[in-house]
């Protein structure tokens, strides 16, 4: 058959530009194996409701294996100036067991609910592969937090010494925070997982289809029920782009903690060997490259949710070729996420904490004041007064250029007698127990605080659910499993017959 196989309305080819700029073919080899799986689906179905026969079908599927097995075994070659997987597939079919039989192989579809169809099959694959991928850095950050949940920090507001916490605290914050993520994934996928095949080009078709039946057979759960919206929809595109930007966001925040952190300025942790980087001209340097390109690699996808959102916004309703421009950002958001989990993850498991680093900076800053306003609150001081009092006190030794841990109870009594007129006692012990780090840590207790019994507790309550979350995934990607191996023995058998 001629190339161009759609061509039959216009007498003449497209010109050279025109017939490059139309071509989606490269970027359609993505879905080249979800187009085959679509087309053997929808053959079957067309088979079983009697609209080709058993032999034509035989041969189809005969013709679909072989175009799989050199895909597989990656020895297909792409000829031919075709504007697309589709036409290219059905023009492989037609050269290889005839019009008369190959040509059977469209019926009762289009190019438009086919693509939807692929896109689909595609982006679930995906999904779970990016769910699996996230399950495996949140373990790994639970790892890491249970090996420092004796490690005091520097919490920040304003980028200033807030208040003491501990670094398992940080991690479980994150855990959570890409909890959130996976659960955007999983509702996410719950609208990606429907088929639109049977839309056809928008109004649906004559021929007496099953569309349940081809749904099931790809693993599916239900169909797309209106023509139009199956065939032009790519809400799910924009919402899977948009999930996979807040969770590359959230990435990023975790990498600028860590490359900050790993400066010389801070030296609390530092990245493995095998995720830094080194200077070509520097030869004292390690640079954290990976989490920089992580953070860098934000702005590729949440550029793709744009160019996604820009593609979309303005067509009318019904398929338009536009909607080939969306496949490109949405499989480079796609890998971005994929590759940029993997080495996060990597990078958490094999972290260097430096636990001494964490104590002296924590007992070198004045983050543990809120701990002595709270404790002379707690003794029958108004709050309001205990802040005052205790803002004197940091200004006194600011002034002096001394640290927290050079307060002393006798100077807290003489400048409480002055600036509030009344005499605040306290004990040194006491005082020595309040500004320790540790210690602030343990005295505060409420809910999802870093106090030590909060931390374990959380570690706990984390382990549970994402075990759960992972044998949820397992089950998912299971059922897909099945249904292609039944579909699998079902393309078998009827060759076989």
């Amino acid at each position: 058959m001629d190339e161009h196989l759609y061509r039959s309305r216009l007498t003449g080819k497209p010109s050279k530009i025109a017939e490059k700029f139309m071509s989606s073919l490269e970027d359609d080899m993505e879905i080249l194996l979800e187009d085959i799986v679509g087309t053997e689906a929808h053959d079957i179905m067309l088979c079983e409701q009697g609209i080709i026969t058993k032999s034509d079908l035989k041969r189809i599927l005969g013709a679909l294996e072989r175009i799989r097995k050199d895909a597989d075994g990656r020895t297909l070659k792409i000829t031919g100036k075709h504007e697309d997987i589709h036409e290219f597939l059905e023009n492989q079919v037609i050269n290889d067991i005839g019009i008369d039989v190959g040509g059977k192989l469209h019926t009762a579809r289009s190019r438009n609910d086919q693509v939807a169809l692929d896109v689909r099959l595609k982006t679930r694959t995906e999904l779970n592969l990016i769910s699996k991928k996230l399950i495996e850095l949140i373990q790994a950050l639970l790892t890491k937090a249970s090996e420092c949940a004796d490690i005091p920090m520097i919490l920040y507001t304003h980028a200033q010494h807030a208040q003491i916490g501990n670094f398992a605290h940080y991690l479980l914050a994150q855990v959570d925070l890409f909890l959130r993520d996976l659960e955007r994934l999983d509702s996410c996928y719950a609208r990606v997982n429907k088929s639109p095949l049977g839309g056809s080009a928008i109004g649906g078709t004559r021929f007496p289809i099953n569309r349940e039946r081809s749904a099931s057979l790809m693993g599916f759960e239900g169909v797309i029920e209106n023509s139009l919206d199956a065939v032009s929809a790519r809400d799910f595109v924009i919402e899977t782009a948009s999930c996979l930007s807040i969770l590359m966001i959230n990435m990023s925040r975790v990498a600028e903690d860590l490359i900050v952190w790993s400066s010389s300025e801070f030296g609390y942790v530092e990245l493995a060997d095998e995720y830094a980087s080194t200077s070509s001209v520097m030869p004292q340097k390690k640079n954290p490259c990976t989490l920089e390109l992580i953070r860098g690699s934000t702005g590729l996808v949440c550029g793709s949710l744009m160019s996604l959102t820009m593609s979309i916004k303005g067509l009318p309703s019904g398929y338009n070729r536009d909607l080939q421009a969306t496949k490109p950002p949405l499989w480079l958001a796609l890998k971005t996420v994929k590759d940029s989990l993997e080495v996060l993850a990597g990078a958490i498991s094999t972290l260097s904490v430096k636990r001494e680093q964490w104590v002296e900076a924590a007992r070198n800053s004045f983050a543990v004041a809120v701990d002595l306003a709270d404790e002379l609150t707690a003794k029958g001081l108004p709050f309001r007064k205990s802040h005052v009092l205790v803002g004197a006190l940091v200004k006194d030794l600011v002034e002096r250029k001394k640290r927290m841990n050079d307060l002393t109870a006798k100077s807290i009594a003489v400048i409480s007698e002055k600036l509030i007129g009344e005499k605040v006692t306290i004990t040194d012990a006491d005082l020595a127990r309040i500004l320790d780090p540790l210690s602030s840590i343990d005295a505060r207790k409420s809910l999802g605080s870093p106090s030590p019994i909060e931390v374990e507790r959380m570690l706990r309550e984390r382990k549970k659910i994402i075990q759960m979350r992972a044998d949820s995934l397992a089950s998912r990607i299971g059922r897909l499993d099945n249904a292609n191996l039944e579909l699998r023995r079902l393309i078998n058998s009827y060759i076989s017959e």
